[in-house]
């Protein structure tokens, strides 16, 4: 991998970097890319001969400049888990064009067990060095050391740590990680810079991060290894600067029908007392500016006060998160996360519905020691928690995280499949040759504890869940049945095991055998199918690679709303009569709450101005806003009243701008239920 042994001025010395993300389906990872942007400023800062930074998102516009013929010095590529392939697939081609431009990869997807980097680095011959961890100061040490050594690549292996790389003759040099930057008001602002100017185009969200480092210990976690815990912060004014430099941009933007929200990089928003002034400063701007309306975070884990202070601050901007994973002993146990408080997550929940605010919580399939009865258990519990959403995942095998070692493997007899990454595929064009490229994951789908039947079933739960639980689309149902002391689970498992027909019948039966035919025995097969067999257009049109879950549940809100409320109505009656509460009041509310729910649903992404109407003897609407839990006959009108169902103006803007980011196909409208608060956009009700 030797270079050529070029004499360079330092002045001369040029570098990209690449924070490259799919484009055609949808754009893939919608972030404004701030960790290269940070990397830029940081070395522009200690090394001023180097030429400005180039930065890339969009693959178009790295082949554009690529096409130009000056190519740069050094480049380097972000490497996660949604991105890898596409790197290195623009890394070869740079390398063909240009064999004397040095590469570099840096990104928590690499492995942690010696051999797996070796591996890693020789499966992937034109990386040149690897930053391991942090990104900052290591590239910069390594620029540095590159332009005194003439930007001779062999002077430099194993000299640096945190930088690894195998030389010509095939020896390794896997040095240690270097120590982690202890101010991160050293690294000036990209957005403060300018840097990331060209990335505020309406269709990029910014990201922000105030705080760096995690104290917990979580094993499937990239972040759960001792070099992440240390914590590291930037100062008040640093942060207030940044806030103030990107609300400007962003509101330029939103006038022009562009985005409105904010990416939180922090792994555990509202840990730190500085959270709250951040919070306060955030609600200052919300107030001046209208920006953000809603902020991507995850929240901490271990401080329920501060959480639910900060979602007063921001306006109820943030989703509060109790992301529990599992509510099992042992499986916690297993996962090292004995220290986060799973009573404190639950009561996060119970306090944020007195409040008002959004809150989701994260359950995790396949955990080491989870079965099919203790993830069902935790799900009841989660339930009766009464969180607003419940966020149902896989367990993914990332890179860099304890889990993926061979030992954690064999431990707990794990058996794995691979799936390509939704909206993770693309076919470029680069000087007449394609650029085909697909993201592939590792997921756990059976264990010593856990059947794969156990988890196709526990998949068909999760759907049932994220139709008839999540984002409130019957939520007067579950209100009723809480205050008929009811188990909203119980609901869930009469759903799971009713016999379906029709157009129900069709859309589970599709999704058990999408989530079944989604699976490949092995990566390398999978590979060929996408690549050789040149399927990747399939994916890019939808026809495979989705997210079955969103995709499911667009497909019954948006197609069988009359369908999917007969499946609701009917289980419902059936769970009242087995309760012994099926009184004709009880049967008439219920139905009547079914009906008003599909009319707040239906056509909210086609024709905007559709309204409908129907005649009711309950105010579903009064009963449903009411914080207080009280019998539903005091909602009962004095007769029978028209009610009209209709979006306002500002919902009709809400959803005018998603679907002109996302699209309306099945694709697209999967992505807005992934990304809105979708009780915002669910119509009103008026009394006629």
């Amino acid at each position: 991998m030797k270079k050529n042994d070029q004499i360079m001025n330092s002045e001369t010395i040029s570098v990209w970097l690449a924070d490259l993300t799919y484009t055609q389906q949808t754009i893939a990872t919608d972030t404004i890319p701030f960790a290269i942007g940070s990397i830029a400023t940081y070395l522009e800062k200690k090394v001023p001969a180097v030429k400005p930074v180039k930065l890339f998102k969009y693959p178009e516009m790295l082949i554009k400049s690529i096409n130009s013929k000056h190519l740069p010095d050094i480049i380097g590529f972000s490497n996660y888990i949604w991105n890898c392939n596409l790197s290195y697939e623009f890394a070869k081609a740079i390398h063909s064009i240009s064999p004397s431009t040095i590469i570099v990869f840096g990104g928590p997807n690499y492995p942690t067990e010696t051999n797996e980097q070796i591996s890693f680095l020789q499966e992937r011959p034109v990386i040149d060095f690897y930053i391991v961890k942090e990104g900052e100061a290591a590239f910069t040490d390594l620029v540095q050391n590159l332009i005194g050594n003439k930007m001779n690549c062999e002077l430099i292996h194993g000299k640096l740590n945190s930088v690894h790389s195998i030389d010509s003759n095939n020896n390794y040099y896997l040095p240690p990680e270097a120590d982690r930057i202890k101010d991160l008001s050293d690294i000036p602002s990209p957005y403060v810079a300018g840097k990331l100017d060209p990335f505020f185009d309406g269709k990029l969200m910014p990201v922000l991060q105030f705080i760096r480092g995690c104290p917990f210990s979580c094993t499937y976690c990239a972040e759960g290894v001792p070099y992440y815990n240390e914590i590291t912060k930037k100062s008040a004014k640093y942060i207030t600067d940044e806030l103030e430099c990107v609300t400007k941009k962003m509101q330029e933007r939103s006038k022009k029908e562009g985005r409105n929200d904010l990416f939180i990089a922090d792994s555990n928003f509202g840990l730190f007392k500085e959270d709250i002034t951040t919070a306060r400063e955030i609600g200052r701007l919300q107030k001046s500016y209208g920006w953000p309306d809603y902020i991507n975070v995850a929240t901490a884990k271990n401080k329920k006060d501060q959480v639910l202070r900060i979602a007063e601050l921001v306006n109820g901007a943030i989703r509060i998160s109790g992301s529990v994973q599992s509510l099992d002993p042992v499986v916690l146990e297993n996962i090292k996360r004995t220290n986060i408080s799973t009573e404190e997550l639950i009561n996060l929940a119970l306090e944020a519905q007195n409040i008002g605010a959004n809150s989701y919580c994260e359950i995790i399939l396949a955990l080491p020691g989870d079965s099919k009865e203790t993830h069902l258990t935790t799900i009841r519990n989660v339930i009766n928690a009464g969180f607003n959403n419940i966020f149902l995942f896989q367990l993914m095998i990332l890179h860099g995280s304890a889990l993926a070692t061979i030992e954690s493997m064999q431990k707990y007899g794990m058996q794995f499949k691979y799936r390509v990454i939704p909206r993770c595929y693309g076919n470029y064009e680069l000087n007449g040759t394609n650029i085909i490229s697909a993201e592939i994951e590792k997921i756990c789908v059976a264990s010593n504890t856990l059947s794969f039947e156990d988890y196709l079933f526990c998949r068909k739960l999760h759907l049932i869940i994220t139709i008839f639980y999540n984002d409130g689309v019957f939520s007067s149902v579950l209100k009723f049945l809480k205050i008929n002391e009811i188990s909203i689970f119980d609901w869930m498992e009469k759903l799971l095991n009713t016999p379906l027909t029709g157009n129900m019948k069709s859309l589970f039966d599709d999704f058990l055998q999408d989530t079944r035919d989604e699976l490949w025995g092995s990566k390398e097969e999978l590979l060929d199918f996408i690549l050789i067999n040149n399927n990747v257009e399939k994916f890019i049109n939808g026809e495979l690679g989705r997210n079955l879950l969103f995709i499911y549940k667009t497909l019954a809100i948006t197609q069988y709303p009359t369908e999917l409320s007969h499946l609701a109505l009917t289980t419902l009656k059936d769970l009242l009569k087995e309760n012994n509460v099926n009184t004709d009041d009880r049967i008439l509310f219920i139905e009547e709450c079914v009906e008003y729910q599909k009319n707040k649903i239906m056509y909210i992404f086609e024709n905007i101005d559709i309204t409908s109407k129907g005649i009711f003897n309950y105010d579903i609407d009064s009963f449903e806003r009411s914080l207080i839990i009280d019998s539903f006959q005091n909602y009962r009108f004095n007769g029978p009243k028209e009610i009209e169902f209709y979006l306002n103006e500002e919902q009709k803007n809400m959803i005018t701008k998603y679907i002109h980011l996302y699209g309306k196909t099945p694709v697209g409208v999967g992505r807005i239920f992934s990304k809105l608060y979708v009780k915002k956009i669910f119509r009103n009700a008026r009394h006629l």
